[in-house]
């Protein structure tokens, strides 16, 4: 885990639920994920929560369309 990194990882995993990131902050996502087990594991938590909160919404069970996946 790359400490500093990670806050900020993470911080770019929560805001793509509410926005589209921009290419650096998608490169810079992308760049540290192969490298940190913990943030993937985080966007993974964060894909189960997004599909869990779009089926309690009504949704058909898949996740949205947008975001980062």
């Amino acid at each position: 885990m790359l400490p500093g990194k990670c806050k900020d990882v993470t911080r770019l995993l929560s805001d793509a639920l509410d926005r589209p990131l921009t290419l650096h902050e998608r490169m810079r996502v992308r760049m540290h994920l192969p490298g940190c087990s913990g943030c993937r594991a985080y966007r993974g938590q964060i894909a189960v929560l997004r599909v869990a909160a779009h089926a309690a919404a009504g949704g058909e069970g898949g996740a949205p369309d947008g975001g980062e996946e």
